[in-house]
């Protein structure tokens, strides 16, 4: 591949993107969390970290002075309006960082795939930033199974994916959608086959 090409892989919560994204980076993509990158925006010292504080006052803040995300979770994800506004503080942040993420491999003479893991693409208007788009989706039954897995209440499983566009209409604005309902084995051949057309030497071969 003669060229860098960032394609920004998104879905819904618990849908399997960080699973598809480690196919992806064995199959030689390089791999930029930007979920990562938001829980580092907060850390003390970092960008975002005391705006946030400011907006959501010290009740969030542990007693070794981190940002106790389960706390503020239980704040953004009640509330609408509470959860754009910690959009509009940590969002920037990361996008400065995935940019400069991205800007270094260039400078670097890095060729191949950058695929930026992105859970609010969409939603966020970011899908312009990057040369293809691949959606990594489920049913809801499905998310809400694997959120109780992760510990959560039905209702903050349901408040979780309520914040997020519906894994159809993701699906639909995508280059590359894949489903993730079956086995491993039908993952990775879906990755595969996304991998061959977004890896074409000529550049990124879309669906027809």
């Amino acid at each position: 591949m003669e060229q860098l090409i960032q394609v920004g892989l998104t879905g819904g919560i618990a849908t399997g993107k960080t699973t598809v994204a480690g196919m992806f980076a064995r199959l030689g993509a390089m791999i930029i969390d930007t979920d990562a990158l938001a829980h580092r925006a907060i850390e003390a010292g970092a960008p975002a970290y005391d705006a946030v504080i400011e907006a959501f006052g010290r009740g969030i803040v542990d007693a070794g002075g981190a940002i106790n995300r389960a706390r503020l979770g239980e704040i953004v994800f009640a509330d609408d309006p509470q959860r754009q506004r910690l959009n509009a503080i940590v969002h920037p942040a990361v996008r400065a960082a995935w940019t400069a993420e991205v800007e270094d491999l260039r400078r670097r003479g890095w060729r191949g795939v950058v695929m930026i893991v992105v859970p609010l693409l969409f939603e966020v208007g970011l899908e312009k930033q990057v040369d293809a788009v691949v959606t990594v989706a489920c049913s809801e039954a499905t998310q809400r199974d694997r959120l109780r897995e992760r510990g959560l209440s039905d209702a903050q499983a349901d408040a979780r994916i309520r914040a997020q566009w519906p894994v159809a209409v993701k699906m639909e604005k995508a280059d590359f959608a894949i489903w993730n309902e079956s086995t491993m084995s039908v993952l990775e051949q879906q990755a595969a086959r996304a991998w061959d057309r977004i890896s074409a030497p000529a550049g990124v071969s879309k669906p027809i």
